[in-house]
């Protein structure tokens, strides 16, 4: 059986660059240019050995370093305050990108970015294709967003914490499963996607309305809505819609890659 990996890049390229550029802050961009390229340096080695320790634990067959568009998404056409308080990408990181993805493929690992699409659509796309046939894969990334794909039996990693994560994991931290967080979400918001929710709907209203139907139409219709919750979702309708198309990551993008192009190690003919 075939065990695709898929690694979400930026989450953790930043986090291993932020380790390295904190003692430096808040004024990072007035350092020294052999300073800065130390930064690039410490941080590429870094990733490298996260990449290693990685491979070593999760013994994948196939594997893909998945990047962000750098340009503007989907998400944020369809809700242009999507992520509006993100800090942008370090300007230092961003200048060293290119020979961060260069030393990345020298390990024989095959990266892939496509212009318009965060990594979790790219992502969700390949774990569903992969999931059709039965074949096992991981995501590795500590962002919570990929915790519904639990659902569809792929195994989320979070390297900084060397722990697997799995439905019990979700059921603890959010209070439903897999399978209900992005309505839980739609609901409640997310303050790190700058998404807002419903005002007025907390964590606990939001758990006991799921708890009545699988929709929410069914929760609207049901006897036990309260007649106030009922009148709030119906005129946050449109919202609530959006909200869930924002949480959801695609899985039907067509992205021109066959197993043969992500083996681990990448071949000389899969990059012919």
């Amino acid at each position: 059986m075939s065990h695709l990996v898929l690694i979400d890049a930026m989450n953790l390229i930043r986090r291993l660059y932020a380790v390295q550029e904190r003692p430096y802050l808040p004024l990072p961009d007035q350092l020294t240019e052999a300073t800065q390229q130390q930064i690039i340096t410490n941080t590429v080695q870094a990733v490298e050995k996260a990449l290693l320790a990685i491979i070593q634990h999760c013994e994948p067959t196939h594997l893909l370093l998945v990047f962000d568009s750098q340009q503007t998404t989907w998400r944020h056409q369809l809700y242009p305050e999507y992520k509006a308080n993100r800090s942008p990408m370090p300007a230092l990181l961003m200048q060293a990108l290119p020979e961060l993805q260069q030393r990345i493929q020298q390990l024989g690992i095959a990266i892939y970015q496509q212009d318009g699409f965060e990594a979790d659509d790219i992502i969700a796309s390949l774990a569903q294709k992969m999931r059709q046939h039965q074949q096992e894969v991981t995501v590795v990334s500590t962002d919570k967003g990929y915790c519904p794909l639990l659902d569809n039996g792929v195994r989320l990693y979070d390297h900084f914490r060397r722990t697997w994560l799995d439905d019990s994991y979700v059921q603890q931290k959010f209070g439903v499963s897999a399978k209900r967080l992005i309505r839980y979400w739609s609901l409640v918001g997310d303050s790190t996607n700058h998404i807002p929710g419903v005002a007025g709907i907390g964590p606990k209203t939001a758990l006991e309305l799921l708890q009545l139907g699988e929709t929410f139409s069914d929760i609207i219709q049901h006897p036990d809505c309260p007649k106030a919750i009922r009148s709030k979702l119906t005129e946050h309708k449109a919202d609530i819609q959006c909200f869930l198309q924002l949480f959801q990551p695609r899985t039907d993008l067509e992205l021109g890659l066959n197993l043969q192009q992500l083996r681990y190690p990448v071949t000389e003919a899969a990059n012919a």
